[in-house]
């Protein structure tokens, strides 16, 4: 193997992987400017919106990078990204369910 003869990174995949995350760093970040008011409108509002809008795009990116594997690889990456956004996504929607309910 040549020194210019890298593989290329699977951009798709690494950001389906990470925004998880990004989006739990959002989710304990509301959590904390909120001090504890979680039915105020602005909690609301980011809760509702860029939380899933974040879990979303992590969803697309892992899917788009499924038909990139062959030819950048990053398999572990793109079925992992996948599987945690599903698992954030179930998560979200039972605390959905759990504060609408009381």
């Amino acid at each position: 193997m040549k020194l210019c003869e890298f593989s290329k990174t699977n951009h798709l995949a690494v950001a389906g992987f990470l925004l998880p995350f990004v989006a739990a760093g959002v989710t304990g970040l509301l959590i904390l400017i909120s001090q504890g008011d979680f039915k105020s409108f602005k909690f609301s509002v980011l809760y509702l919106t860029a939380v899933p809008l974040i879990m979303l795009t992590g969803v697309v990116s892992s899917v788009k990078s499924i038909p990139l594997i062959e030819e950048k690889g990053d398999k572990d990456y793109a079925y992992s990204g996948l599987t945690l956004n599903l698992l954030f996504i179930f998560v979200y929607i039972t605390s959905l369910i759990y504060f609408f309910l009381n």
